[in-house]
């Protein structure tokens, strides 16, 4: 689950690292509210309007504004409520900027003397070890720096049965050019208490960007992203109320609670596998045969009936979907329960919506699953490979 900045805040604060002051809004009048307090509480001259949305890039698109007084606060949330932010990040049509966050600047005092890092914890899966990425270029696009100045990014890799060790916050500390052992006394009690974080919460990224050292010496996460890993979900009944679905796709929503791995595309040709690395070799083979991926969509290893039903009717609440191809290989998922669900959908709704479907069903009773497709009278093409799929979905493309 990938958790707003204030929701990321809310985290880190329960774990006593200091965040920056601030409060959501959800109107312009709110906003204006909402700023009298902070303006107050925090004694400063201006505070930061935060968009809140699932996607980096909102300062170069708009969605971060420095206001200095409540006429500002009010005229610059007006223009970012109920818009839709673009960045880098988001789809073309962006996303929908339901809350701000208004915050206290944290830049006070003597800016000139306050220093940006960039920090992150994630787990480096081709070594099955957590790894902390940080550089001294804070504030920056990451991506954009590992591909310009790759030298001025590190790492260090976390043992897991030892944990963070205190000799390796001293190594970051030291990188990143901290060399006051005071001040990298904090810095190791902050990383410790970051990476507590990232642990007892089932993280799987935990950034930072950029992390500040304000002028008296406070290390202070201006901007963090969390996602948190949804499969330890068990463990935490405290986030369930993080899970905004508000800001989730109606159709990913769906697929969501039918436990469905399912993702919106921009695309004419429908998608239904078993497996993510066959869901990836079905969408290239759709692109190499002129189509376009609609979605991504994973019915998993233990899809029973109901759940290809549910499979198949999320994929044609796509209007622009002009065709599907079905691609299983039957192991646990059986392919005539595949064939059943199919049948059983497609023939409630054929006479509303006509879209042929390709199958190719491979494993456990396929021979089952072709005669219940053929007998069903209905435009279910089956064929026996992946090539044949294609070359059907483009004669039904015009391709």
């Amino acid at each position: 689950m990938n958790l707003h900045e204030y929701q990321g805040r809310e985290i880190l604060n329960s774990f006593s690292i200091q965040v920056p002051d601030g409060m959501l809004a959800t109107s312009p009048e709110e906003a204006v509210k909402v700023a009298n307090i902070l303006f107050k509480r925090t004694r400063k001259n201006s505070l930061v309007i935060k968009a809140q949305i699932n996607a980096g890039g909102r300062g170069k698109a708009g969605g971060i504004q420095i206001v200095k007084n409540l006429d500002e606060v009010y005229e610059k949330s007006k223009n970012i409520l109920g818009k839709f932010l673009i960045t880098p990040q988001t789809s073309k049509k962006g996303e929908l900027v339901r809350k701000i966050l208004l915050s206290e600047d944290v830049y006070y005092s003597e800016p000139t003397s306050t220093v940006e890092y960039y920090l992150s914890i994630l787990l480096n899966r081709e070594i099955e070890k957590n790894m902390i990425l940080y550089s001294k270029e804070g504030g920056i696009n990451i991506e954009y720096l590992s591909k310009t100045n790759p030298n001025k990014i590190h790492t260090e890799i976390i043992d897991p049965i030892l944990g963070l060790q205190l000799f390796q916050t001293r190594k970051i500390g030291l990188n990143l050019g901290i060399h006051n052992s005071d001040i990298l006394k904090k810095f190791s009690i902050f990383l410790f208490s970051l990476y507590k974080t990232y642990i007892n919460c089932d993280a799987l990224l935990l950034e930072i960007n950029p992390l500040i050292k304000t002028f008296d010496q406070k290390f202070i996460p201006v901007d963090v992203k969390i996602i948190l890993d949804d499969n330890a979900f068990f463990r935490h009944k405290e986030y369930e109320s993080l899970n905004e679905r508000d800001d989730i796709n109606t159709i990913e929503k769906e697929a969501t609670e039918a436990r469905l791995n399912f993702l919106k595309l921009e695309g004419n040709v429908g998608c239904m596998v078993n497996g993510a690395g066959l869901a990836m070799a079905t969408m290239d083979m759709i692109k190499l045969c002129g189509g376009i991926p609609a979605n991504f969509l994973d019915i998993g290893g233990s899809a029973d009936q109901k759940r290809v039903e549910k499979a198949f009717y999320i994929i044609l609440k796509d209007k622009s979907v002009k065709t599907i191809l079905i691609n299983i290989f039957g192991g646990i998922v059986r392919c005539d329960t595949v064939a059943e669900g199919i049948i059983s959908s497609y023939s409630k709704i054929y006479q509303k919506i006509k879209i042929p479907v390709v199958v190719r069903l491979q494993g456990t009773n396929e021979e089952i699953a072709k005669k219940l497709i053929r007998d069903s009278l209905l435009p279910i093409y089956s064929t026996d490979t992946l090539k044949e799929a294609a070359n059907k979905i483009q004669k039904i493309l015009h391709i």
